[in-house]
């Protein structure tokens, strides 16, 4: 007979966390803000990251890695697990339409020429597309436990999804899918979590 009471480990609530994250882009090379000023949304814009801005579902990250079973003539069960590829994608529905979100969602290859307004010429924005796919940075930012910034940031990813926007009346409002996969080694994405603010 067991002479030890049933006793789980305590769990923690305030590690249960909710609430949306903001969900940055920038070129592939663009500094993130300090430590002290992760959180700091004009850190980031100040340095050249641009701010998707709403998103109809919040931000969704993805860890998809494929595995091959190390086997043995001997051994009923695998001996090991070698992992043969990992995606990681970030996916969003961004609801504000810009030329910026538009040309990101699409897969970032396109160009935007500025028109100003001017003698019988109304000022313009065109957007010419492309399909020459261009490399971004991207920073996924919320609040963590502490109350502090935490901050997933992938240096290198392609946006190369599928994108189907409607045009209709009033059912919601329009909305371009962003799908944005990492194409840098695991060991330059990051996480990080502020702990505590600086004692000086």
């Amino acid at each position: 007979m067991p002479t030890l009471t049933y006793s789980p480990p305590s769990y923690t609530t305030g590690n249960v966390i909710y609430g949306t994250g903001i969900l940055f882009t920038a070129a592939t090379g663009t500094s993130a803000p300090s430590d002290a000023n992760l959180g700091v949304g004009t850190a980031w814009t100040g340095l050249g990251w641009a701010y998707v801005g709403a998103l109809l579902d919040g931000v969704t990250v993805t860890f998809n890695p494929s595995t091959q079973d190390i086997n043995i003539e001997e051994q009923p069960t695998p001996v090991g697990v070698a992992v043969t590829t990992a995606n990681l994608t970030i996916t969003a529905n961004m609801s504000e339409e810009t030329l910026a979100n538009v040309n990101l969602a699409w897969g970032n290859a396109g160009s935007i020429a500025v028109t100003a307004a001017g003698a019988g010429q109304p000022g313009k924005s065109v957007l010419t597309l492309s399909t020459t796919l261009t490399e971004v940075a991207v920073a996924l930012v919320g609040k963590n436990a502490y109350g502090y910034a935490g901050v997933l940031q992938i240096p290198n990813v392609i946006s190369a999804g599928q994108v189907q926007t409607a045009y209709r009346r009033a059912a919601q409002q329009r909305v371009y899918p962003l799908t944005l996969n990492s194409v840098c080694a695991f060991s330059l994405i990051t996480w990080t979590y502020l702990t505590a603010p600086a004692t000086s």
